[in-house]
């Protein structure tokens, strides 16, 4: 597969998420619930989503610590598992990956590929985009994921 790679000047963005740390195969099964606990928590709200659902990663070995929900326009009240955060502002890396989530790495080594070859580095934890419903769509040929890689912008 061939990854249109774009650098975008992105806008932070406030975001309603539930956070867990948990070995790394343990994620879909964890976010599978996650989604929903947090449209239920925005919609008994009258909070309106502003835009897809997104995962944000950091990896440590084997484990990962995950934030997962949706962009909304204002920070909102932390209630239990769902709290306030934000999606960062500045340059990324950007590009769509369409098919199945076990094939996402193909996108990051395109990304990472793009980055080394003009010379910047990661600048900080990176998130995808999910514009596909798996539940709804299970064909993963229709899936759509954005692949964000924050960098800091020397040459790019």
């Amino acid at each position: 597969m061939t990854y249109h790679i774009e650098s975008r000047v992105l806008t932070a963005q406030n975001t309603a998420v539930v956070r867990g740390s948990m070995p790394t195969e343990r994620v879909p099964a964890w976010m599978a619930g996650v989604y929903e606990q947090v449209n239920r928590y925005l919609t008994d709200r009258g909070i309106r989503t502003d835009g897809p659902p997104f995962a944000r990663y950091t990896f440590h070995g084997g484990a990962v610590d995950v934030e997962a929900g949706f962009p909304v326009l204002e920070p909102i009240r932390d209630g239990g598992r769902v709290v306030s955060s934000r999606l960062p502002g500045g340059t990324a890396a950007v590009t769509t990956h369409y098919g199945r989530y076990e094939d996402l790495a193909l996108a990051y080594q395109a990304i990472a590929d793009w980055m080394k070859e003009r010379g910047v580095e990661s600048a900080g934890p990176h998130w995808e985009v999910y514009y596909t419903n798996p539940a709804a769509q299970p064909d993963p040929a229709t899936w759509s994921t954005d692949v964000v890689m924050p960098y800091w912008a020397g040459r790019g």
